[in-house]
């Protein structure tokens, strides 16, 4: 599990409160949104550039629900992205994550050289965290014939009993457009498009999970939370489906909450005692 050293002096230091005051959130969440960058770079950005990325993707890593383009304004101004002739860079990123990704490339020299002596196929071998991961490509034949053979289990091996019908690609494309475009119109934040478009893509809803969003979506479009302060509170659509949102608990719909059976019982039985009752 990868880690990064987290030093007492960020919750303190003169950035992290210019950081804060900029973006209108309290020093805590400064930190928490800082601590969410710094994760998210030691997977997706190890060498400090933030050329491939934009404000959605940088709001997405930070989780950061705003505006996007305040956010990355923000942590330029703070100090924590440097804006310079190459493009965007994390502020001292060498300095700050150098000694863990110096020990990642010496991990993964270690494990290869270890793999080759010992024969190990490169589809099976470990990855730089130490997991054990297949790779995208399907092992040879002769490798998976060799396996030690589990009883009572099918035959994964034999290409006859696979008779699925697949979809062509262009027309499985086409498919996924069409839902997002469904899913773009009914989402009332419209903030990200393109971003949020590469998202539906990877995720790639089936259809029983297409009508899964669609429902949550909305239910939640009705609930106060999304109704309150002209939709101030309502996610960006990037962080809503990359956070799978629609398996959020459903909370309360705008306006009065509906009464449960018995609450409804308590109603008519109070209304029945105000009109007096049948005498006894």
């Amino acid at each position: 599990m990868a880690w990064i050293e987290s030093h007492q002096e960020v919750g303190r230091h003169p950035k992290t409160k210019k950081l804060a005051r900029l973006l209108s959130v309290s020093l805590p969440a400064a930190v928490g949104h800082l601590h969410y960058f710094w994760w998210w770079a030691l997977d997706f950005a190890q060498d400090g550039t933030l050329e491939k990325y934009d404000g959605y993707d940088l709001a997405d890593a930070m989780q950061w629900d705003g505006d996007p383009d305040q956010l990355l304004e923000a942590m330029i101004e703070a100090g924590y992205i440097d804006d310079t002739e190459d493009g965007l860079m994390i502020h001292d990123w060498g300095e700050y994550a150098g000694k863990l990704l110096e020990r990642r490339a010496k991990d993964r020299a270690r494990k290869r050289a270890a793999a080759e002596a010992a024969g190990v196929p490169q589809n099976f071998r470990r990855s730089s965290d130490g997991n054990d991961e297949e790779s995208a490509e399907t092992p040879s034949a002769s490798f998976v014939t060799n396996q030690p053979t589990v009883p009572n289990q099918p035959n994964t091996t034999n290409s006859t009993n696979r008779t699925e019908p697949t979809t062509p690609t262009g027309d499985a494309q086409a498919l996924q457009e069409r839902r997002f475009a469904e899913f773009w119109k009914a989402y009332p934040k419209k903030v990200g498009k393109a971003s949020c478009l590469k998202a539906w893509k990877k995720l790639k809803p089936t259809a029983e999970l297409y009508e899964h969003i669609m429902t949550a979506l909305e239910a939640q479009k009705r609930s106060k939370q999304w109704q309150r302060d002209a939709g101030q509170y309502i996610p960006n659509p990037l962080t809503w489906l990359n956070q799978g949102r629609w398996d959020d608990e459903p909370t309360e719909v705008g306006g009065a909450q509906a009464p449960t059976q018995s609450g409804t019982l308590a109603t008519l039985r109070r209304m029945y005692e105000a009109e007096g009752g049948d005498d006894e």
